[in-house]
């Protein structure tokens, strides 16, 4: 058996951390693992140090051909042999890859679990000496078992058929109940869970109420991201093509990327995010899994995830060099609907996926600290973390248990027929068409809600759908129903109170506008170069008085004229292009 130091050296590591050590000595002793660390936790050390380690082929089950491709070329680059087994291989390369295994010439195998559960391939490796299964984004157990990808649900014949071959399952975030089903689906019997923390300490967590979105968007990478990558990310496909397309035709660079485009496109879109600065992915959630890219510096979300589990997954792909990066998420209570009807059409008899929209949701609306709430799901407490929006602006919580009696009141009073706006113009005496089409104006309650705005009565709403006072049903018809916690409310035996509201800024005049798209590209310009010559004060002059020669930029900066010449050809190109850009810029 090859000595763990010499395998840690030969990854390129200089030491083990202390839950990779630990899972690597219970495979080698012929122990299953379970894994669970968040993105960027160094799952996939324990897995090829363990199988390199141990004598056999390591087999590891991975869901994307694209993250098999590249780990295989990131081992290969290490002197590690390494090979992926899928259906793009032509004849002859199949045929070597058999040799090799046969061969023992193979360290590590990567394979799709539709491969693996292929009777010809399963038969295969029955022929193989085999050091370990490693099940990567074992989540996906629980995601995609039953109906999208069926073959994850079936990977626990590996146990019958390989009694004596250790298997680790990893996975990026997951709580309580995910673990039993992940260990049950792969039948493992008394296997090592390792969980470390989830909190990604270095990830500034913002979540604020959405008000002209694209707007709030600007702000957030005018003000906080100028220059930098990062992902933004929406729930429909229409909606990221035209996002991508808005913020391109404004001059900030962006890409779409989501299952409906073709693989090459996709592929294409990956390795440009990948390698150039600067550049927005604006994706569904189809761009996630396996996404290792250092310098994304931010994500933002303008749709609600469907769990706590994805949202940490999603916003964890910033910051995965250890440094300072943000997350932003806004959302409104047609925001916490829509996810709600979607979640209905994807799997109306899944009550595992409510369950988690539902956490997550109460995650959104819970009061005090934001990272606090999050990783009270993942049975881990924490303390106010200092760097989310409710600890860096504290504000006064309302009491709303009057008002909430008022709306739960209205609401049975209407039969729960009524859409929400319907009944907030009642409850702040609008005679508006709705309200008179049913008589509004007769009801008691009608004006009696003038205490708040129509902003405040939404966050009521939402946070009476987060805690289960009341349940929406959208679909044939829309209808409201009390539960039976509301029945506490109206008594006046519970109460509620809820956090004040938070609007994200918003990017204000079409000179605004010009700016961001001018400044991004010089950030991203700077953040580009080896060495920044240029601090971003002497970067703001440039941009105001915009230098054509090298002797006015040197005048401008103050730096010598041949410091200066180092880089500007590239500097005064991009601001002469600007200058183009920003007379077609217009205001949406």
């Amino acid at each position: 058996m090859i000595q763990k130091n010499t395998i840690l050296s030969k990854l390129g590591y200089l030491q083990y951390r202390p839950l990779q050590e630990e899972a690597i000595d219970a495979l080698c002793a012929g122990t299953d693992v379970l894994l669970a660390a968040p993105t960027g936790g160094g799952k996939s050390l324990v897995y090829q140090s363990a199988g390199l380690i141990r004598d056999g082929v390591g087999v590891i089950i991975s869901p994307l051909i694209a993250l098999m491709a590249q780990q295989v070329e990131s081992l290969k680059d290490k002197g590690v042999n390494a090979h992926f087994l899928n259906s793009n291989l032509q004849p002859d390369e199949h045929d070597d890859l058999v040799w090799a295994l046969r061969n023992n010439h193979i360290d590590l195998l990567f394979l799709s679990p539709e491969k693996l559960m292929q009777p010809s391939v399963m038969s295969f490796l029955n022929s193989l000496s085999i050091s370990l299964f490693a099940v990567d984004e074992a989540h996906c157990i629980t995601q995609w078992g039953s109906s999208f990808r069926p073959e994850y649900s079936q990977l626990g014949q590996l146990r019958q058929n390989f009694p004596d071959v250790p298997i680790i399952a990893l996975t990026g975030t997951v709580d309580g109940s995910t673990v039993k089903a992940i260990q049950a689906s792969l039948k493992m019997q008394h296997a090592l869970v390792l969980k470390s923390s989830f909190d990604r300490k270095n990830i500034e967590i913002q979540i604020a109420q959405k008000r002209k979105s694209k707007r709030q968007i600007l702000y957030f990478l005018h003000h906080e991201m100028a220059g930098e990558s990062g992902i933004i990310y929406c729930r429909s496909r229409k909606k990221t093509e035209q996002l991508a397309s808005w913020l391109t035709q404004l001059g900030l660079p962006s890409l779409p990327y989501h299952a409906a485009m073709n693989d090459r496109a996709r592929q294409e879109n990956h390795q440009r995010f990948s390698t150039q600065p600067g550049l927005i992915m604006v994706a569904t959630t189809a761009y996630g899994m396996g996404i290792d890219i250092a310098h994304i510096r931010f994500v933002i979300h303008v749709d609600l995830p469907d769990s706590p589990e994805a949202y940490f997954q999603e916003i964890g792909r910033a910051g995965r060099d250890g440094k300072p990066s943000k997350a932003l998420l806004l959302y409104g209570l047609q925001d916490m609907l829509n996810a709600q009807r979607f979640n209905g059409l994807q799997d109306q008899l899944d009550d595992d996926r409510k369950e988690r929209l539902s956490a997550f949701l109460q995650v959104l609306e819970g009061r005090g600290c934001r990272r606090k709430n999050l990783l009270k799901h993942f049975d881990e407490s924490a303390q106010d973390c200092g760097n989310c929006d409710r600890c860096l602006a504290p504000s006064a919580e309302q009491n709303s248990t009057i008002a909430s009696q008022k709306l739960l009141s209205l609401i049975y009073h209407t039969r729960g027929i009524q859409p929400f706006s319907v009944l907030i113009q009642l409850l702040l005496g609008k005679r508006t068409k709705g309200v008179s089409a049913i008589q509004g104006e007769r009801l008691s309650l009608f004006g009696k809600g003038k205490e708040l705005n129509e902003a405040q009565w939404k966050a009521v709403v939402r946070h009476l759908i987060a805690f289960d006072y009341i349940e929406v049903h959208q679909m044939p018809v829309f209808c409201v129903h009390l539960k039976e916690k509301a029945r506490g409310i109206l008594r006046s035996q519970a109460q509620i109170l809820l956090p004040q509201e938070r609007y994200y800024p918003l990017l204000g005049s079409e000179e605004d506008l010009n700016e961001t798209a001018t400044w991004h590209k010089l950030m991203s310009w700077k953040l580009s170069q080896v060495n920044h010559t240029l601090s971003d004060n002497q970067l703001r002059k440039v941009y105001q008085y915009k230098p054509n020669s090298i002797a006015s930029l040197s005048r401008l900066t103050g730096l010598s004229k041949e410091t200066v010449a180092t880089f500007a050809a590239s500097l005064l190109s991009l601001l002469e292009d600007n200058e183009v850009q920003e007379e077609s810029n217009y205001v949406c």
